[in-house]
């Protein structure tokens, strides 16, 4: 899971939520945070958008499908 923190789409007793309903279903979860960005802060269009999250973002998640 990708979000900015804070973000409106992604609370932080929501996400808390979530961690805890994965450890117990057994699922690997990952969570990244990314502090003082907007919630849309891998979109160029968007007043949201932050280069340095964004490629972070995108780093990430490119690492991930090549694992799969």
């Amino acid at each position: 899971m990708h979000a900015a923190d804070p973000d409106d789409f992604a609370p932080t007793e929501q996400v808390a939520a979530l961690r805890r309903s994965a450890r117990t279903t057994g699922a690997e979860l990952e969570i990244f945070r990314y502090p003082g960005v907007g919630h849309f802060c891998t979109d160029p269009e968007s007043p949201d958008h932050d280069s340095v999250a964004s490629e972070l973002t995108w780093s990430r998640v490119l690492d991930f499908l090549a694992l799969t």
